[in-house]
C-alpha cells in the first residue's frame, strides 16, 4: 500500500523510535518535499533521525495550482501531501491535523493519523500495546484529548 505522509505522523514515529514500523506496515512511504524540509529543519529534536530514514522517500509534486488553492486554506506541507497523494494514487493520506482530514476526505482520499496506525500496528501484532505510546507523545508534548485517549485504549483493549 502507498502512503503519503504529513509532518506530525513523521515526528511522531520518530519520537517513538518506529519509523521503520511504518515501512512495515505500508508498501511505500512518500513524504512531500516541504513534509521532509519542515520536519528535518536546523534543530528540529528529530530531524537527524527523519532524514537518515526519509531521504529516500521524499517527492515533489507537480500540480502547483492544486497546491497553492489548497494552501488558502491549509499549511504548505498539508497541501503537498494531499496533492501528492493524488497524484502518484496513493491509497493512504496519514495526517492528524482535522481540517487537513476534512480535506483529504472531501477529495476521496483513505485518511488516516498516527492513532489510527498504532491501532493497526496492534491489531497486526507490530507493536504490544498503544497507551505506552501515547503516554510518552504525551510526555513529549503531543495534545491527544482526553476522549481520544480513552477511546483509543478502550479500542485497544488496554482500559
Amino acid at each position: 500500500m502507498k502512503a503519503v505522509i504529513n509532518t506530525t505522523p513523521l515526528i511522531s514515529f520518530a519520537i517513538l523510535d518506529r519509523l521503520t514500523l511504518l515501512d512495515e506496515l505500508f508498501g511505500e512511504i512518500i513524504i512531500p518535499h516541504a513534509v521532509f524540509r519542515e520536519a528535518t529543519a536546523a534543530r528540529k529534536k528529530y530531524g537527524t533521525q527523519i532524514r537518515i530514514w526519509g531521504k529516500n522517500k521524499v517527492l515533489n509534486i507537480a500540480n502547483m495550482k492544486e497546491k497553492a488553492a489548497l494552501e488558502l486554506i491549509l499549511d504548505e506541507g498539508e497541501s503537498e501531501v494531499i496533492v501528492l497523494a493524488q497524484e502518484t494514487g496513493a491509497e493512504l493520506v496519514i495526517v492528524d491535523e482535522n481540517k487537513a482530514r476534512k480535506i483529504a476526505g472531501l477529495k476521496m482520499l483513505n485518511v488516516t493519523g498516527s492513532i489510527g496506525i498504532l491501532l493497526y500496528a496492534k491489531k497486526l501484532g507490530k507493536i504490544d500495546a498503544v497507551k505506552p505510546l501515547l503516554d510518552k507523545l504525551i510526555a513529549e508534548g503531543f495534545y491527544i484529548g482526553q476522549a481520544l485517549y480513552r477511546t483509543t485504549c478502550n479500542v485497544a483493549d488496554e482500559d
